[in-house]
């Protein structure tokens, strides 16, 4: 496998684990009103932040819970740009900025479905 392939199959699986995988992990708890299904009243005391987040969710209606749902997904890909920005910046030279953008542009590209720019004939080894 090339760099460039190895690079756009990495990009490409960080936005699998935002839209299926790791990302929506809260998300779907939030949705579903539950944060944790093991830490009841009687757990309080041993999880107060898992109790207290199950009683947080209880209060909230479908609504509110699906807008609180997005905002813990967008904190997933907000901190996976943050990670492309820290690789780039390191200088590694698998996420080297090229002419057709950096990992971060990639990376929102494909979260927009975008398709992956044409690799020129040295790329595409």
């Amino acid at each position: 496998m090339s760099d460039d392939q190895l690079y756009r199959t990495i990009i490409d699986a960080l936005v699998v684990q935002c839209r299926e995988g790791e990302g929506q992990v809260s998300a779907r708890r939030v949705l579903a009103g539950v944060w944790n299904e093991n830490a009841d009243a009687a757990d309080a005391e041993a999880e107060p932040g898992q109790h207290a987040m199950n009683v947080l969710l209880g209060s909230l209606d479908g609504n509110q819970r699906a807008v609180l749902a997005g905002l813990f997904a967008d904190e997933f890909e907000s901190g996976v740009y943050n990670v492309l920005r820290v690789l780039e910046a390191a200088q590694l030279p698998l996420f080297e900025a090229g002419e057709q953008g950096g990992p971060t542009d990639h990376f929102l590209d494909r979260l927009d479905d975008w398709e992956w720019p044409e690799q020129s004939a040295g790329q595409a080894e």
